[in-house]
Formats: C-alpha cells, structure tokens, sequence
C-alpha cells in the first residue's frame, strides 16, 4: 500500500480503530478515486446522518477534516441518491469531513410545500411520517424535514458510482459534473 497515495490514508487514529485485514483492501477498492473512508465497499464508518457530523464523528475521528476525498482535485463533485430526488454539489477542495456536512445539511432542511405534495401522494408517506413522528418527539421540532425522506435508513453505507442511474438522475439541461457520486444508507 503506497504511503502518499490518498485513497489509502488511515490516519493514525484509525490504525488502532481499524485491524490490518481491513486496512489492505483500500486498493483493492471498485472505486480507486475515492478515499475509502467514503467508497461503499471498504468504508468501516457508521455514521448516522441525523447528527451533525461535527459533534458525533468528527469529535470522534477529528482527522477527517484534513483527509482528502479523492485522489485528484475536482472543480466540484456532485451527490445524488435513489433513496432521495435532491442533488448536492461540494466545491473544491473537498474533504471527507466536507461530504458529511454537506450532507447533513441538505438532510436537515425543512420539506417544501412542492415536497410535501409529491409526499402525500406517494407510496412512501407512511414510512416518511413514522420518521417524523419519531423525530418530532426527540428534537421537539413540529416540521417535516428532509431526513424523514430516508424512513429507518440513516446509515452511511457509502458513495458508488452508478453511471446508468446519474444518467436517468440529471435533470434535462442540467450541466453534469464529472464527479457524481450515488450515496447509500442502511438502517442502523
């Protein structure tokens, strides 16, 4: 495993996190542009995107911050996801630390009136309330918000690429980026 190659970095407080059996399959990763904290096949993270990641992983694991997310500079990339119809685009430069937040973000606001309306009359309201409900009683917030959309999968599983769905994903005359990655969740 080379030493200065980005997609292989453990930080030194992962080494103890993470046994070595795991630490060599960062270059054997599907996705060698991404750092593996991040890729869907080697990330170990169990990150619970409805806490902030500055007070739940990045306490925990404060190198993120500084660890980059890919192997080259990217202008822009760009996060979409079948388990949501939001898109989010993070400028350069771009760290773990930066997908996490950005994430948590977009998952934090409040649902629109138009995204209320393509709730109600979809097959995933009940799941989408029974987040909110659930939600509502913890934060003591009366609003809907975007992170009841993912139901009981609010697991970061981890980024892939998914060339076919991008393409159906991209809004007609939407400019694409180079760097679209689809996010995967889990239930916890």
């Amino acid at each position: 495993m080379p030493a200065n190659d980005p997609r292989t970095v453990v930080p030194a407080r992962y080494r103890n996190l993470w046994p070595a059996r795991h630490r060599r399959v960062y270059s054997q990763s599907r996705y060698p542009r991404i750092n593996a904290v991040l890729a869907e096949d080697t990330t170990l993270i169990q990150y619970d995107v409805r806490r902030s990641p500055s007070h739940s992983l990045l306490r925990t694991v404060p190198q993120l911050s500084d660890t980059p997310a890919f192997t080259s500079v990217s202008p822009t990339i760009r996060i979409i996801s079948p388990s949501f119809p939001w898109s989010v685009d993070i400028p350069a430069p771009v760290s773990c630390a930066a997908v996490f937040e950005e994430l948590y973000k977009m998952l934090q606001k409040s649902v629109t009136d138009s995204e209320w309306g393509y709730i109600c009359g979809g097959s995933r309201y009940k799941s989408i309330m029974r987040a909110a409900k659930a939600r509502m009683g913890r934060d003591k917030v009366t609003q809907v918000k975007r992170i009841d959309w993912l139901g009981d999968k609010t697991t970061f599983k981890g980024l892939q690429l998914d060339r076919e769905f991008e393409k159906k994903r991209l809004l007609p005359g939407m400019t694409p980026c180079s760097e679209t990655w689809v996010v995967k969740f889990k239930k916890p």
